[in-house]
């Protein structure tokens, strides 16, 4: 009887719920209190040990002049874009993100122990021209990536590999892995399924998710397993750059995962149209490499499907799937999200194994091989 009572609240809590009208969105901000004052100083961090009155100013060396309007914080921010060390920062993490390295190769450390720049009238002038031009960054990008500099290939010469071997005077350009986001978009792209649709709320990021990875969820309280296989920093720290690392799980990403699956089979059924199978290799390199296919890659595309496993697979698929018993998971291990990115390679959510998914082929195997090659994880 009690336990009907309970269940016959909670139920009313519900509909109660669900006929409460929707919440507006909202955002936490800070105002400024109509009489600011200024704190006093707490001595060894101690707020019950309060010392001397500390007036609300910028850094005394540079201006020892007090701000006096509102909180201060709008004048600390103008003062801070006021320093020309502040441009020289920005344009040097920009210049970053685009080549690998920055031009001075610390780039939270601008000070004596820091590096120094390899190209200090790279840098002034950088910081210049951003200055008069709006400190627009978009603006920055552009004139950073019509560079001839930017347009650079990776190939090596021994001349200038022997005297700069770091290429810190960015003779060629410096080969890296993709971000995490730009692998999940250009697979997505490769295949025709980005939605390239720009604005709204962030969503988890699941095989069915094709918005851009720029608009997928990320949580401090526990980062996306995807992200975070592939380097992604870590939301509760201001992180200075991201670190590339090599291990064995990102392979099994590729091999394993249905989102990558998933996208080698729409491009697969996107080529299904051509002539022959060779016409289907070569403008399956078209849409992932972005070049022709040579005559040696194609031979060995074709190598490739013709071989006796292909062959043994294809008959298996034909045949009905066996109805296996459920394992069941008694260990208190944390895995992998349920139904995220990583669907495919842990244990599967209950009813993930109910959703529709495209039947593999051994042409959806081959262009998954090709999604998973250095070729096209890597920018030359």
């Amino acid at each position: 009887e009690r336990k009907s009572y309970i269940d016959a609240l909670r139920a009313d809590i519900e509909k109660l719920k669900k006929e409460q009208p929707p919440h507006f969105p909202y955002v936490h901000g800070v105002i400024v209190a109509e009489k600011p004052q200024d704190l006093k100083l707490s001595l060894r961090g101690s707020p019950y040990n309060l010392g001397e009155e500390v007036p609300r100013h910028f850094l005394s060396v540079l201006d020892p002049a007090p701000l006096a309007g509102g909180s201060g914080r709008l004048d600390l921010a103008e003062q801070i874009v006021k320093q020309p060390i502040a441009m020289r920062v920005i344009v040097n993490r920009v210049w970053r993100s685009h080549f690998g390295t920055g031009i001075v190769d610390t780039p939270s450390n601008f000070g004596i122990a820091g590096e120094r720049p390899t190209n200090p009238e790279l840098l002034e002038y950088l910081a210049q021209w951003f200055v008069e031009n709006g400190m627009s960054l978009k603006k920055l990008d552009r004139e950073i990536m019509l560079s001839t500099v930017y347009q650079l290939s990776s190939s090596s010469v021994k001349e200038n590999e022997d005297k700069d071997p770091a290429n810190r005077f960015y003779w060629r350009s410096n080969r890296h892995r993709m971000d995490s986001e730009q692998i999940r978009d250009s697979i997505l792209a490769s295949a025709g399924s980005l939605d390239t649709k720009m604005g709204g709320p962030a969503e988890p990021l699941t095989p069915d998710y094709k918005r851009r990875t720029v608009y997928g969820k990320v949580s401090r309280y526990r980062l996306d397993d995807y992200l975070q296989l592939f380097d992604f920093p870590s939301p509760n720290i201001s992180a200075e750059k991201r670190f590339t690392t090599t291990v064995p799980l990102q392979r099994l990403f590729f091999m394993n995962s249905d989102f990558v699956q998933q996208q080698a089979e729409v491009l697969a059924l996107k080529v299904a149209g051509e002539a022959d199978t060779t016409a289907r290799i070569r403008k399956t390199y078209r849409l992932v490499y972005g070049r022709e296919a040579s005559p040696d890659e194609v031979k060995l595309g074709l190598d490739y499907l013709r071989a006796e496993p292909m062959q043994e697979y294809e008959e298996q698929k034909a045949k009905p799937p066996k109805k296996e018993q459920p394992e069941e998971d008694d260990s208190d291990e944390p895995g992998f999200t349920a139904g995220g990115m990583m669907s495919g390679i842990g244990p599967r959510a209950k009813g993930e194994d109910k959703k529709p998914m495209l039947p593999p082929t051994a042409f959806g195997r081959y262009v998954k091989v090709l999604l998973s090659s250095n070729e096209f994880l890597f920018v030359n």
